[in-house]
């Protein structure tokens, strides 16, 4: 449980390098939304599943660095890099490196939780 801003993008690579999507679902705001590409986010639960899902068929490995957490009561904007290696479906090699600018929202029960998660924030 990330009680605490700064824990949630440790945990989030976690999830992801051991595969697991349900503890990665279990990082989201049950209403986030998810950059799938720029000026396209994903709409529901159903398609951050998917999205997420694509992602961790690729079998990759995931870098987070955050930078710079701005807060604003129980809302945090969070600024960073990340790195993530892995295959496409085809096998080619994929190598992504970006910024990207998250938002985190405190639920009632004090879990910060990703709202939006937006990878592509340019470079």
């Amino acid at each position: 449980m990330s009680t605490r801003p700064e824990e949630l993008h440790p945990a989030l690579t976690t999830a992801y390098n051991a595969g697991d999507l349900e503890s990665m679902l279990a990082l989201y705001d049950p209403k986030a939304v998810f950059v799938i590409k720029p000026g396209r986010v994903t709409d529901g639960p159903a398609e951050l599943r998917t999205a997420l899902r694509r992602l961790i068929e690729l079998r990759g490995h995931l870098t987070i660095h955050p930078h710079a957490f701005v807060r604003s009561d129980d809302v945090v904007l969070v600024l960073g890099k990340y790195t993530l290696s892995g295959r496409r479906r085809d096998g080619t090699p994929l190598e992504l490196e970006s910024r990207f600018a998250d938002v985190l929202r405190r639920q009632p029960d004090g879990r910060w939780l990703l709202a939006v998660d937006n990878g592509f924030n340019g470079d």
